[in-house]
């Protein structure tokens, strides 16, 4: 049994398949990634910062969606990795994030790693189905007024 099935009426649920979609592509890039010496936050965040060269924690840390400690362990991380350092910031509270050459090269391998999975995790997808799937992945993400139209559609089937 498949083990979305052994939720019954709850594993037909959109955000739960999501859920279960999301952890068993982020495990598969996990594996990947893992030669690396990367996990997939940290590959995002090498990304992100040789894209926003100089950027701060603060910064970062809202980009990747997470709490200043778990940015503040990230960038640890990356710097003891040999890929990040830190330089002055913009004023004597903050640190300027800039990838090392080797950080660099890290970003180009994760850039190699996340598009070779793409392609094995989305195999079963025809290109159309993959860039509708696209498509309808950006309209969530982007939709800032989801709830507020979720609740009315909950209205809305209860009146009907």
């Amino acid at each position: 049994m498949e083990e979305i099935e052994a939720f019954g009426a709850l594993g037909e649920r959109l955000g739960l398949q999501l859920h279960y979609a999301d952890v068993r592509a982020m495990a598969a890039l996990a594996e990947r990634l893992a030669p690396l010496g990367v996990t997939p936050a940290r590959a995002t965040a090498v990304v992100y910062i040789a894209l926003h060269e100089g950027c701060d924690q603060i910064t970062l840390g809202r980009a990747l969606g997470v709490n200043r400690a778990s940015t503040m362990k990230a960038v640890d991380e990356l710097e003891a990795l040999g890929v990040l350092e830190r330089r002055p910031g913009r004023d004597r509270r903050t640190n300027a994030l800039h990838l090392t050459p080797a950080g660099a090269a890290l970003r180009h391998q994760v850039e190699a790693v996340t598009r070779e999975h793409d392609i094995a995790a989305f195999a079963p997808l025809d290109p159309a189905e993959r860039a509708q799937l696209g498509r309808l992945l950006a309209k969530l993400r982007l939709n800032d007024d989801a709830a507020d139209q979720g609740d009315a559609a909950i209205a809305a089937s209860k009146e009907g």
